[in-house]
């Protein structure tokens, strides 16, 4: 299939971009162009036959929040025509385009990153798959497939979305591999029901999102991303997801993929020294034996278990004294009180004690991962009432993510939020040039057709524009500028 462009690629952005006397000096475009975007987005089918290129809209849809921009609509009504005349109406059909495979697209950008940052060199028990989910709270009754969700931070349901992620953490960036939506039973009697054909592409998310558990779905998530060719040492998670058939499931998947998660105190009987005991009454049998680790200064007591079912021994280590992270102080906010002990497990039973304490610990990026999305790359803030709406939005806000971790590396920023204010900044000095122009274009305009009024000139001043604008161009920050 031939796509026919009524403009070239990128259009106006590409002068701006490519320029070396731009103010705007844009990563993001040379990211787009190594990484191969225009590839991955026609073997993914995500193209047009007709109107503007698939990667113009992708383009500006992904610049929007590093623009301080939350919605199209902002963004059109600012007439910023040197960076795209597209209407929102064109944003819009593509955002909610059926046959388009974001999860095609996401992955094979993501094979590029891993490439060129030659992930598969790293030894296997360097790499960790991190699984979780957040909850991305929506205000409008009338978006499909919209569910109350339990959200375990307010401690009550809310109307939004379930997201489950899969993210890759490398030892020094995270990368979220696939996410998957969980809907569930109980929604408002206005919210519309979309649950697609699970043969196509759009209709296979609302599907799975019905028909399957959050474990369900991490396992999926799992499995294709080891297909891919990523093979984990470890599996991190939290105590919600440390179901025995959950870590006997991941075991299944690859016997070099171990599991290590928090416990929690559930009717899951354990096998000890021939008896069957609870987390709670297995901690009331060694509760005698903690002794102090050098390494992570935290009270700890090791025992080798068995799982029900299974012939499979595991490690789970008790420990006193340990704390999460926290990912930003709880001003105002009466803290949790921290439990007098916590349990760990690990399938991989030559791990060191503390050794299985820190792997834990890279679990956490994927939070802050959750909080930068949200904050800062527009993760649950979209207002489409189309599911596709939806799954495009999230899926844009994990590519930002991933795009800028992999700058990340290459510009040795020392925190995400540095190279985004980096960005941030250059592209707030591009449209403040931009729109200071436009002011005064239309101040000659009103100029020049003041004077040819009182001389009664018969010709048309909009050439008269056309040349200032040439002869300004050398000096201006908009070469290439269509106008």
């Amino acid at each position: 299939m031939h796509t026919r462009n009524c403009r070239n690629f990128k259009g106006e952005i590409e002068f701006y971009l490519k320029n070396g006397q731009n103010v705007y000096d844009s990563k993001i475009d040379s990211v787009f162009q190594s990484l191969k975007f225009k590839t991955w987005l026609c073997r993914a089918n995500i193209k047009k036959q007709e109107g503007y290129h698939a990667a113009h809209l992708l383009f500006i849809l992904f610049m929007l929040p590093l623009l301080q921009l939350k919605t199209v609509n902002s963004f059109c009504r600012k007439q910023w025509q040197q960076w795209s005349r597209c209407r929102k109406d064109t944003y819009y059909r593509f955002k909610q385009n059926t046959s388009y495979r974001w999860r095609t697209f996401i992955n094979g950008i993501n094979h590029e990153i891993f490439d060129r940052l030659d992930l598969h060199s790293l030894p296997q028990k360097d790499l960790c798959f991190v699984i979780d989910d957040t909850i991305l709270q929506k205000a409008g009754r009338k978006i499909e497939n919209v569910t109350y969700v339990h959200d375990h931070n307010l401690g009550r349901s809310v109307l939004g979305f379930c997201v489950v992620a899969l993210g890759l953490f490398t030892g020094n960036a995270f990368y979220t591999l696939d996410h998957a939506y969980f809907f569930s039973n109980k929604r408002h009697a206005k919210t519309p029901e979309k649950i697609g054909d699970p043969r196509s592409s759009s209709g296979l998310r609302s599907y799975e999102a019905m028909h399957c558990t959050k474990l369900e779905l991490a396992l999926s998530m799992i499995q294709r991303a080891v297909n891919k060719g990523i093979l984990p040492g470890y599996v991190l998670f939290d105590s919600w997801y440390s179901w025995p058939w959950f870590i006997q499931a991941i075991r299944n998947i690859h016997r070099k993929i171990h599991v290590v998660c928090r416990l929690k105190n559930s009717n899951v009987h354990y096998w000890y020294n021939g008896r069957k005991y609870r987390l709670s009454g297995l901690y009331q049998k060694i509760r005698d034996g903690f002794k102090k680790d050098t390494r992570t200064g935290l009270l700890l007591k090791r025992v080798k278990v068995t799982l029900p079912d299974s012939d499979e021994p595991v490690v789970i280590v008790f420990s006193k004294g340990y704390q999460e992270p926290e990912l930003e102080p709880a001003n105002g906010r009466k803290k949790k009180k921290e439990p007098s002990w916590v349990a760990f497990l690990c399938t991989d039973t030559s791990l060191h004690s503390s050794s299985i304490i820190k792997k834990y610990i890279q679990r956490w990026p994927i939070e802050v991962c959750f909080k930068e999305c949200k904050q800062m790359l527009g993760l649950g803030k979209d207002q489409s009432n189309d599911f596709n709406g939806q799954v495009n939005a999230s899926s844009l806000s994990f590519l930002r993510y991933n795009v800028l971790n992999y700058l990340n590396v290459a510009e040795n920023y020392a925190t995400m939020g540095g190279l985004f204010e980096s960005l941030a900044d250059d592209a707030a000095i591009k449209s403040y040039s931009a729109r200071l122009w436009e002011f005064f274009r239309g101040l000659f305009c009103v100029i020049f057709s003041k004077i040819f009024d009182l001389f009664d000139v018969q010709e048309e001043f909009q050439d008269y524009i056309v040349a200032l604008e040439q002869a300004l161009t050398g000096v201006t920050p908009f070469q290439g500028c269509e106008t």
